[in-house]
């Protein structure tokens, strides 16, 4: 024990003196260098050493190594100066004594640099696991007549970590109520805060916002979600946490399909997609009258969705529906039709003809229930936009046609009945068709005493047992300027059936009968001649 006080002593002692000498050698002028004095003027020497490095800053992330160089020249007589670290007021070092016992701190020769000319000498200053507290100005010091210092600065480099976040984790917010989220990090530099949503863009339309404070004016159900406030300075890992926005409102209703086609014997599902905060009750009407769930109607929800299925539909279950959602902040209704009509009608021809004065038209629509009858208007493109647009939807009025445009633009008609056999599971149509599916049909006429090269434009209903559809889009279509022989067409009754032929279901009774009765007598009289 007596002889470690004696070593801590004595090194207690050298400390003092190698401090005092520091001390000592930057005040006083010894008589053999007062007499280099002329003039105010210091004459350089080989005795007077200089600096070979220059101060520079570090910038050092924490837990790092960093090197302070010190470099000087190589002179005759080393012993007149003594070389120290500084920093700020505190002695670090002097020659090579380690002043401050901090085991992080370690002093290493300096070496000249190879291609140097000339010898050089000094110690580097090594500081391992910087700290925060490390930083700041370190000053290697010659102690010579006129003191000499480079300097160099320190600067600790500190990763990001959020400090603050309001709230901690999760934010219940009514609709159309404002919505303030904060968050707060340290490092060095300090960090920039960036604003992201999980899954999904900000609710102002941007990948992601800059700033301390996310503020949101008008919460709605879009503005839900989880938000990720991260802070970055680039040094190190980024930081980040995150909130959960909850927003409290009363159910809003999208119907899936408005009108849906359906048949007797078919299946059923009415959808409607239900947006509530909290969780919705949801109840479906038929008319005024609600709906259970039985054999025949069942309900179920997957997410947001609700759907009544409807099994073994009867005429009884067709007609207008009603969704209800309520919560504890209020109730919504979605409104849905359930029809055994046809689907609007669309047409698949394409839009220029092979012939100059006739074009071949197809079409294609779902039914559940036979096809009785299509409804075909056609007439020539008008070229008056602003009439044009007024009178597009005015094709009839009860039941007279309102035409409206003269009499060069009416709307022509075309009542395409359809034939079926005594079973009535195939069509028998003399104006061709392609029977795709039990509910998909697809038909073709060919509309004859067309203008070459000139632009229609058609538009088409169906009815089957429940009705007529609505009219389809109008359809443009233009004939040919010369006849070109198609590479495939559709089958077509050729001169059986035109818009001469059919202009009602009750000329087809008139005429198809008188016609059938003329061909069999042609056969019998042929047979007969045949046989004698």
């Amino acid at each position: 024990m007596a002889r470690k006080q004696i070593a801590t002593m004595d090194r207690i002692i050298l400390c003092s003196l190698l401090s005092l000498m520091l001390i000592v050698k930057g005040t006083e002028t010894s008589p053999s260098s007062s007499s280099r004095y002329q003039d105010n003027y210091i004459e350089e020497d080989k005795y007077t050493p200089g600096f070979l490095t220059l101060g520079q800053k570090y910038s050092i992330a924490i837990g790092s190594t960093v090197i302070l160089p010190c470099k000087i020249n190589e002179t005759d007589k080393p012993e007149d100066y003594v070389l120290a670290w500084k920093k700020d007021i505190a002695i670090l070092t002097a020659g090579p004594v380690k002043v401050n016992m901090n085991p992080r701190y370690r002093l290493m020769p300096s070496t000249a640099s190879p291609g140097t000319v000339g010898a050089s000498h000094g110690y580097n200053l090594e500081i391992k696991d910087v700290r925060t507290s490390d930083a700041g100005e370190y000053v290697c010091q010659l102690g010579t007549i006129v003191p000499r210092e480079i300097v160099h600065t320190l600067e600790v480099m500190v990763p990001p970590k959020i400090d603050f976040v309001s709230p901690p984790s999760r934010l219940d917010a009514s609709k159309n109520s404002a919505i303030r989220l904060e968050c707060r990090a340290s490092g060095n530099p300090q960090p920039k805060i960036i604003w992201t949503r999980k899954n999904n863009v900000m609710p102002n339309g941007e990948a992601n916002v800059t700033g301390n404070v996310l503020e949101i004016m008008h919460a709605t159900r879009h503005t839900a979600g989880h938000y990720r406030c991260t802070a970055d300075n680039r040094v190190g890992q980024t930081d980040t946490r995150e909130i959960f926005v909850n927003v409290l409102y009363a159910p809003e209703i999208e119907v899936e399909r408005g009108f849906v086609h359906t048949g007797v014997g078919f299946e059923a599902q009415l959808t409607c997609v239900v947006h509530a905060e909290p969780q919705p009750h949801v109840i479906w009407y038929k008319d005024t009258t609600q709906l259970g769930t039985t054999e025949q109607h069942s309900q179920q929800n997957r997410g947001n969705k609700y759907s009544l299925i409807i099994r073994n539909v009867t005429h009884s279950d067709l007609g207008n529906y009603t969704c209800q959602a309520s919560n504890s902040l209020g109730r919504d209704r979605g409104y849905l039709t359930l029809s055994g009509i046809p689907s609007i009608c669309f047409f698949d021809s394409p839009t220029v003809g092979h012939y100059r004065d006739q074009y071949n038209i197809t079409w294609t629509v779902q039914s559940y229930s036979p096809i009785r009858e299509y409804r075909l208007f056609y007439r020539k493109q008008y070229t008056k936009t602003a009439m044009y647009h007024d009178k597009e939807n005015l094709i009839f009025a009860g039941n007279k046609y309102n035409y409206g445009l003269g009499i060069e633009n009416q709307w022509e008609n075309v009542v395409i009945p359809e034939v079926y056999d005594e079973q009535g599971l195939r069509y028998r149509s003399y104006a061709g068709y392609e029977h795709v599916q039990n509910t998909r049909h697809r038909r073709s006429f060919l509309i004859k005493g067309l203008v070459p090269s000139t632009n229609y434009e058609a538009r088409l209903q169906a009815r089957n047992d429940h009705g007529w559809n609505k009219l389809s889009s109008i359809f443009h279509f233009t004939t040919a300027s010369e006849d070109v022989e198609p590479s495939a067409q559709p089958a077509v009754g050729h001169g059986l059936l035109d818009k001469e032929f059919f202009s009602s279901s009750n000329q087809l009774e008139s005429t198809l009968l008188p016609l059938l009765l003329s061909t069999v007598s042609t056969l019998l009289v042929a047979f007969v001649l045949s046989r004698s």
